[in-house]
């Protein structure tokens, strides 16, 4: 399997994982108590819902296009990941902007950062020169 095909299958895998882990710690991101923090979490959910949908079309992408539609499927796979990491990264400026007081490590959770390095991957491997028998 080429370097490139399983660079995307794994950032896909990472993305759908990542996806489904938590992002932020409501408590200390808002520094409240209760059930108000349910409330909060789903808007970050929805987040987690569109990074996950994108990479399980990364991944069905690489898995069943043939070699002929690479290059189509470049440009929308780069694009797909390039979004992916986008809502990170605004994900990660809306903290910043928060501020709160425990610091920027300890609102955000482990799933920001395994969505990010599951884009990153399938960014990189979708930026990759594709092999010569597969250029159309």
């Amino acid at each position: 399997m080429h370097a490139r095909r399983l660079l995307i299958i794994l950032g896909a895998l990472i993305l759908m994982i990542g996806s489904r882990l938590p992002w932020m710690s409501v408590p200390i991101l808002f520094a409240v108590e209760g059930p108000t923090p349910e409330a909060i979490e789903v808007g970050w959910e929805d987040n987690g819902i569109i990074t996950g949908v994108i990479g399980l079309i990364l991944l069905f992408g690489w898995l069943f296009l043939g070699a002929k539609r690479a290059v189509m499927y470049s440009i929308s796979g780069a694009v797909l990941a390039a979004l992916s990491v986008l809502v990170v990264v605004g994900c990660a400026w809306r903290v910043i902007e928060i501020n709160p007081s425990e610091g920027f490590l300890e609102a955000t959770d482990v799933g920001l950062y395994v969505t990010l390095l599951g884009g990153l991957l399938a960014l990189y491997g979708v930026m990759l020169k594709p092999p010569v028998s597969m250029n159309v």
